[in-house]
């Protein structure tokens, strides 16, 4: 009897924690991430997950099977997420930021070409 409910406790946990994977793994798809190739081949492991962009690098998401959430590893350092409005937030942030950066870049470029009319 003890070993039935057990097993049934384990198989409605790892239901559960399916069903959060599947939510994360959804929402970084649907945030530009791509699944590293042969995520879905090995059943139980960790899922990677990969953005990259030219100005941030490379964004990497772990959906691990042992904890609930997903770990972000950006600009050389490692956050660990099981909100989603947190990492959404995260996100925008890092998003943001970017968008900073280009501004001052365009600005700058725009600067010295200005210097170099005859005016």
């Amino acid at each position: 009897m003890n070993t039935h409910i057990s097993m049934t406790y384990h198989n409605q946990r790892k239901e559960v924690m399916c069903g959060k994977m599947s939510m994360y793994r959804s929402y970084l798809l649907k945030n530009n991430f791509w699944a590293k190739k042969g995520n879905e081949k090995l059943p139980g492991t960790e899922k990677v997950f990969i953005k990259h962009d030219s100005e941030v690098g490379g964004i990497y998401a772990i959906i691990e099977n042992d904890r609930k959430g997903v770990k972000i590893m950006a600009e050389g350092r490692e956050y660990f997420f099981n909100n989603f409005d947190k990492l959404d937030s995260f996100l925008t942030r890092l998003q943001q930021r970017k968008d900073d950066f280009m501004k001052i870049l365009r600005r700058k470029n725009i600067s010295q070409r200005l210097r170099m009319l005859d005016i």
